[in-house]
């Protein structure tokens, strides 16, 4: 084999790897740093009230802290896949553990 040819596998193989890093990263789940924090004050909220630290719970009897909280989480979760992901960061917080990364300045409609 000659170098160019050595050259030309070498960088096919990069190009394998970077797109096999790209498609690995568009995995990572997301949720932007907004939601979040409404999300966190909302989980602390319940935990202060309830002294419960279950994401079900907060789900489930969101209607029994007050009607308010209820409706700022149909507010920041109106769909179910923005529900997984939001029980996905609560979860990965209440275990000490990121599930979902943060992240600034995308769009809200995660």
């Amino acid at each position: 084999m000659d170098n160019k040819r050595i050259s030309e596998i070498v960088e096919e193989e990069m190009i394998k790897q970077d797109a096999n890093r790209y498609r690995d990263m568009r995995k990572i789940l997301t949720i932007p740093k907004s939601i979040a924090d409404e999300l966190d004050d909302i989980f602390n909220e319940f935990v202060r009230i309830k002294n419960s630290r279950s994401i079900w719970g907060l789900l489930w009897r969101a209607e029994e802290i007050d009607d308010e909280t209820r409706m700022r989480l149909e507010w920041l979760l109106p769909d179910e896949n923005q529900v997984n992901i939001a029980v996905a960061y609560l979860s990965g917080k209440a275990l000490g553990v990121d599930l979902v990364k943060v992240v600034e300045g995308i769009d809200d409609n995660y």
